[in-house]
């Protein structure tokens, strides 16, 4: 399939004009910084075809351990059929590390400006907008589904978290669909602190959650060793629960 790529440095005046409808959010310099990184990939042809943002993990898109693995994952949901467009939280505060420069509730924010920005493309459908977080943008995503006096929730349809940084998440409530895509011995995002979060959420039943075992944290990157010592604990890639893992994303984004 052919594949259009946009990098997309849009000036100001382009970033300004974006509505504020679900998102409050009123930092015109970091709407402006998000959408100078945004890099979006979308099927060859006019559309509308369905989105998923991608939210990277605490060390960013282009770490890398996992700057190859970014890139896979969008070239194979845009094979899928969607519109791929990077939310690069830590680029737009010229930050290395999520820590200890970016909260969750700022990749919350983010993720919501990133929204609103798809929904004003006319190849983009306007009802089938997704969000596939990892790790600590995977808390941010979990984040932007509750409401805050900042903002509302982020208009998505689904919701696809690979091992979520869900220790400093708080309960939403929510009829957006979530897959909770978790590794068992995980030591860097514990499944343990997950398993609290969703089980006191006001609609559990909202959450689909699967548990890999002997699955380490980065589970689904075949470029990492089976175990890595990385900077906040074990991490390694599990080429079973990879695969499975992608086939429930998958069949998750097209209910």
């Amino acid at each position: 399939m052919m594949v259009t790529i946009f990098r997309l440095f849009l000036f100001c005046l382009i970033a300004l004009s974006i509505p504020i409808t679900s998102c409050t959010v009123d930092d015109t310099e970091i709407r402006k910084l998000l959408s100078k990184n945004y890099r979006m990939e979308k099927p060859d042809g006019p559309g509308p075809f369905p989105a998923v943002m991608l939210v990277p993990g605490c060390s960013g898109f282009d770490v890398d351990f996992a700057k190859a693995h970014y890139d896979r994952v969008q070239s194979r949901l845009v094979d899928l059929g969607f519109v791929t467009l990077r939310v690069d939280y830590l680029a737009a505060r010229n930050a290395i590390l999520c820590w200890p420069d970016v909260a969750p509730e700022d990749v919350a924010g983010d993720i919501c400006i990133a929204t609103e920005y798809l929904r004003q493309q006319p190849f983009v459908k306007k009802g089938a907008i997704n969000v596939l977080g990892w790790s600590f943008g995977g808390a941010g995503v979990l984040k932007a589904l509750g409401r805050t006096k900042h903002r509302e929730p982020a208009q998505v349809e689904t919701v696809i978290v690979y091992f979520p940084y869900c220790k400093d998440c708080k309960k939403w409530d929510s009829e957006v669909p979530v897959l909770a895509l978790l590794g068992a011995i995980d030591n860097v995002t514990p499944f343990s602190d997950c398993k609290k979060l969703f089980a006191h959420l006001p609609k559990p039943h909202k959450v689909t959650v699967r548990v890999y075992n002997d699955a380490h944290h980065c589970f689904d990157n075949s470029d990492l060793p089976e175990t890595m010592q990385g900077r906040f604990g074990t991490l390694g890639y599990n080429e079973a629960a990879a695969k499975s893992a992608w086939i429930e994303m998958a069949s998750f984004l097209r209910r």
